[in-house]
């Protein structure tokens, strides 16, 4: 598990004093859980927003890297913690895990403090594929029935669902290959392991430097930064990774903590290194204060209960 300390403590914001609401409300450093490796886009984002934010907070953010369990590590300690000083990144699995398998976590009693952006995800090549389009990739799998190998995000995860989704609406049988991280992904990928990932902003680097392409997207309208690619609704498949995030406390968390940790990090998503942060990841904005964030985890909870129901009706869940 990684762990880097963020500097913070003493420091004064760009007005040249630290805000009241801010005073007093933590007694020592915050420990930041991101349930996903390294270099990976949470963790890269994270990184600059926590920089931002523990100036804000006049207190140092220790971010703990812990990958795995489908990105609920984070939930998980949440619920052990003691005080507002433990808080985390809430992938939009914690809403679905509770009906898959044991977990140690009530979604519904977390605290929400503030949903961030979204994953924009693609379906990504190496650049020297020998598909040029997703229906050149689609034809192929047709003839080769579950020889094509698809990296994805977490066993039970949101682009692990979604890939199975695609693959019975348009009657294809592909080999979905499950990893803990993006950063593992991209290995594999670029190492012509995979012939293909659902992958986040990380491609998009890649995708700059001419070493990755993506064939469609994987969200509900055309992506801003790739206009000309089709989405997955467009070619047949009516569905997309929504996976927005953001991060929560334990329960219970001190209203005061709440909004303290709320209001510095949507200023450090407002701040130019923020906007820079999610633009090169290729995520948009997607902001939630607690309470809007709190009624939306309520309504995911419910809707994800209903999707495991119906997953596991069609055979796509076991």
């Amino acid at each position: 598990m990684g762990r880097q300390l963020l500097a913070g403590l003493g420091l004064l914001t760009s007005a040249g004093a630290i805000p009241a609401w801010a005073t007093g409300q933590f007694s020592k450093p915050l420990q930041l859980i991101v349930p996903y490796g390294a270099g990976g886009p949470t963790d890269t984002l994270l990184r600059t927003l926590s920089a931002q934010a523990a100036q804000a907070l006049g207190q140092e953010i220790v971010i703990e890297n812990r990958p795995g369990a489908n990105g609920t590590f984070g939930a998980a300690a949440l619920a052990r913690a003691r005080d507002g000083h433990t808080i985390a990144v809430l992938p939009a699995t914690v809403f679905r895990e509770p009906f898959l398998t044991k977990v140690g976590f009530d979604p519904l009693k977390l605290s929400y403090i503030i949903c961030m952006t979204n994953y924009v995800f693609g379906f990504a090549v190496r650049q020297d594929a020998r598909w040029k389009t997703w229906q050149e990739f689609a034809q192929e799998a047709k003839q080769r029935p579950g020889q094509l190998t698809v990296g994805v995000t977490g066993a039970t995860g949101t682009p692990r669902i979604v890939m199975g989704e695609v693959a019975q609406a348009l009657g294809l049988e592909l080999n979905i290959v499950p990893y803990k991280s993006d950063s593992d992904i991209t290995t594999e990928l670029l190492g012509g392991h995979l012939d293909a990932a659902a992958m986040t902003g990380t491609a998009v680097q890649y995708i700059r430097a001419g070493r990755m392409r993506y064939l469609a997207m994987l969200t509900e309208q055309r992506s801003q930064q790739f206009p000309d690619l089709p989405t997955m609704r467009e070619l047949g498949a009516d569905t997309w990774v929504d996976s927005p995030f953001g991060l929560a406390g334990p329960p219970g968390m001190d209203a005061a903590q709440v909004q303290a940790v709320h209001d510095a990090f949507k200023q450090a998503l407002e701040s130019d290194a923020g906007r820079q942060a999610l633009a090169q990841l290729n995520q948009p904005l997607n902001y939630m204060g607690p309470k809007e964030y709190t009624a939306y985890a309520a309504q995911s909870v419910a809707k994800e209960k209903a999707r495991v129901q119906q997953l596991r009706a069609q055979g796509l869940l076991g």
